[in-house]
C-alpha cells in the first residue's frame, strides 16, 4: 500500500510539471495577465496597458530626460491621453479599411520600398500599416477633395506678403584672413584700425590702399547666401554705411551697402503649383478632421483609463 501511495505521488509531481511546461509553452502571456488590463475598447476590439505602455515607451524616455518628479507625472500622464487618443483612432481606421475591403499587398510594398527604403527604426509590418492608412485616406477623404482655378488666384491676391522674392543687397567687402589664432588677432586690429578711420564721406577704395588692402565687389546678393553673421548685420545697415569688423570662419568682414533692391512680387504662374499644394492641404486636413470625427460618432468606444 505505502508503495502504492508512493507511485501516486510521484505520477500527481510528474503530471504537475508537465502542465507547468505546456502553461509556459501556451500560455506565454499568462503572467502579464496579473498586471495588464484593458483600457479602452473600440467597436470589439481592446486596447490594453502593455498596448499603450509599448507605444509610448520612447517618448517616456524622452520625457524623464527634462523633467523630474510632479512635472514628470504630470506631463507624462498628458502624453499617455494624447497616445491612447492616437490608439483609438489608429484602430477605427484599420476597422474602416477592413470593411472597406482595402489591404496593402506585398507587391505594394516592394514597390514603396524600392522607391523609398525602409529606416532602420521601422519595421516592414510598420511600413505596410502606415501604406493601409494613406490608402484609406486617399479613399475617403482626398479624392474628394478638389481646388478650382480660381481659388488659386484668389489666395494670391489675397497673400502678396507670402509670394515675394526676399530683398537683395549690393556689396562691397574688405575680408582680412585668419585662421590660426596669431593671424586672427592680428586681421582684427587691422579690420578694428580701418573701421575706426572711416568717416561717411570716405571712399572705401581710398581708405583700404592706405592700409595695403583690396576692396572686393560681391555684387547683388539675398540674405540666405551670406554667412549668418553677414546676414544678421547686413539687414541693419543703410546704402553707404560701413560695418562694424565681423568675425566668421574665414576672419574679420567690413562691409558696405551699396544699393538695396526691395522685395518684388513673385509672378503667379511661378507659385501656382505651391498654392494647389497648400490649399490642398488646407482642404484635406479640414475635411480628415471632419471624416474622423463622423468615424468616432458611429463607433463604440468605452474608456477605462
Amino acid at each position: 500500500m505505502k508503495s502504492v501511495c508512493l507511485n501516486l505521488t510521484a505520477w500527481s509531481s510528474k503530471i504537475l510539471t508537465v502542465w507547468t511546461l505546456l502553461s509556459l509553452f501556451l500560455f506565454p502571456a499568462v503572467g502579464l495577465s496579473f498586471t495588464d488590463r484593458i483600457i479602452a475598447i473600440v467597436n470589439k476590439e481592446v486596447i490594453t496597458r502593455s498596448d499603450l505602455e509599448h507605444e509610448i515607451q520612447d517618448e517616456y524616455k524622452r520625457l524623464k530626460a527634462k523633467f523630474h518628479g510632479e512635472e514628470l507625472e504630470r506631463r507624462y500622464r498628458q502624453k499617455q491621453r494624447e497616445v491612447l487618443n492616437h490608439l483609438i483612432e489608429d484602430r477605427l481606421q484599420i476597422q474602416e479599411a477592413k470593411a472597406k475591403g482595402l489591404d496593402v499587398t506585398q507587391e505594394e510594398i516592394d514597390a514603396a520600398l524600392r522607391r523609398t527604403p525602409l529606416p532602420p527604426t521601422q519595421t516592414e509590418e510598420e511600413f505596410s500599416h502606415q501604406m493601409l492608412l494613406k490608402k484609406l485616406f486617399d479613399f475617403e477623404v482626398r479624392r474628394n477633395v478638389v481646388v478650382e482655378e480660381e481659388e488659386l488666384r484668389r489666395y494670391y491676391d489675397a497673400n502678396p506678403t507670402l509670394f515675394l522674392n526676399p530683398p537683395q543687397y549690393r556689396l562691397k567687402q574688405i575680408l582680412f584672413a585668419g585662421k590660426e589664432e596669431f593671424e586672427r588677432e592680428r586681421a582684427k586690429k587691422k579690420a578694428q584700425a580701418i573701421y575706426a578711420a572711416w568717416k561717411p564721406d570716405t571712399v572705401l577704395e581710398d581708405l583700404a590702399s592706405q592700409h595695403f588692402v583690396q576692396v572686393s565687389e560681391l555684387g547683388w546678393v539675398q540674405e540666405n547666401e551670406l554667412l549668418d553673421p553677414l546676414a544678421q548685420v547686413v539687414k541693419d545697415l543703410v546704402p553707404g554705411q560701413l560695418s562694424p569688423p565681423i568675425e566668421t570662419l574665414l576672419g574679420f568682414h567690413l562691409l558696405v551697402v551699396e544699393d538695396i533692391q526691395k522685395p518684388q512680387p513673385v509672378p503667379f504662374e511661378n507659385v501656382e503649383r505651391e498654392i494647389r499644394g497648400t490649399l490642398m492641404k488646407q482642404r484635406s486636413d479640414e475635411a480628415y478632421r471632419t471624416w474622423l470625427a463622423e468615424l468616432k460618432h458611429k463607433a463604440f468606444i468605452e474608456i477605462k483609463f
